[in-house]
């Protein structure tokens, strides 16, 4: 609610000004509340279509990620469990596979992370969903480097670092290895078959996360209904001070709280589509991935039984990143 203060005092200056000019001039600044009524009712369906179409985009972003979650879980306990020893290979050490085939993994949802929460062109740092508190921890300020670092061999790492897109190559070097695996004999070929649907998998996660991040919410919408909404809350004091100066002279005071109230929602509506139609800009209403790489991690760590197993990802000042 703190985005809402400065919007209500300009209304409540707006009607009141209004409101005294009409009360002390003795000519009441209204207009017939019919035409007003209108392009209220032609508003509403705009910001409605902006904000259904908004919460789309918002929703199917968060449904990518649980497939993510999904698939990682699968992978981890795939990695895990289908890879056998070879005795007559002293080279081929099962645990040191799987644990590099579940970090290489941790890895690659962190690349996926920090790419889809790079700055577009169009990122608008002013817009209310990156009214971000003081103390809440931008997770991009980590770049790809460190997170890769403390997960993957020097010489992987600034290849990734290499390319424009780190992910595609880190799930390209997943299929590499389990091929290697494969061909060795250590997987037969049900499971290798599995695990290559799973890379397949998070391919087509990535492509549908990267497809929301590349196309932006179409600016004619997003433009034209702010500029609907205005216009209207711009004439609503006209006809509520028409409307009321009709009951009595005195009761013309009403038309400030309605229009405050009125406006407020308006405003409201307008600013819930506009802080969910871009869901991966860093911004406080967005799909927390920060949280969702942790528990992964979490996930695939206890599967190896590692020890020092990170701890969950807790919101700052109710913001979950």
């Amino acid at each position: 609610m703190s985005f809402a203060w400065r919007p209500i005092l300009i209304f409540f200056a707006y009607a009141t000004l209004l409101c005294t000019l009409s009360y002390i001039s003795g000519i009441t600044l209204g207009i017939s509340f019919v035409p007003i009524g209108l392009i209220g009712t032609a508003v509403a369906f705009y910001v409605g279509f902006k904000n259904n179409s908004s919460y789309e985009r918002l929703w199917e972003a968060r449904r990518i990620w649980g497939a993510i979650v999904n698939a990682s879980r699968s992978w981890g306990t795939f990695s895990a469990t289908y890879i056998q020893p070879l005795p007559d290979d002293p080279e081929h050490n099962v645990k040191e596979i799987s644990t590099t085939l579940i970090h290489r993994h941790i890895a690659y949802i962190n690349a996926v992370r920090l790419q889809l929460r790079a700055k577009s062109v169009w990122d608008d740092k002013h817009s209310i969903a990156h009214h971000v508190v003081a103390d809440q921890r931008d997770p991009d300020e980590f770049p790809l480097l460190h997170t890769l670092n403390g997960l993957l061999p020097g010489d992987e790492v600034a290849y990734y670092l290499s390319k424009k897109n780190p992910a595609t190559h880190i799930l390209k070097a997943q299929a590499k290895q389990l091929d290697a695996v494969f061909r060795k004999g250590a997987i037969n070929e049900l499971f290798y078959f599995h695990m290559m649907n799973v890379i397949q998998e998070f391919y087509n996660q990535q492509g549908a996360a990267e497809r929301i991040k590349n196309f932006p919410f179409p600016r004619q919408y997003a433009f034209f209904s702010k500029v609907f909404v205005w216009l209207f809350l711009a004439i609503l004091p006209f006809g509520l001070i028409g409307e009321f100066a009709k009951l009595g002279e005195n009761l013309v005071w009403l038309a400030i709280p309605s229009y405050i109230i009125i406006g407020w929602v308006f405003y409201t509506m307008e600013v819930v589509g506009d802080t969910s139609e871009n869901p991966f800009e860093n911004a406080i209403n967005d799909v927390p991935m920060t949280a969702i790489c942790r528990t992964i991690e979490i996930d695939l760590r206890e599967m190896l039984n590692e020890e020092n197993i990170p701890a969950p990802i807790k919101a700052v000042n109710n913001i979950l990143m």
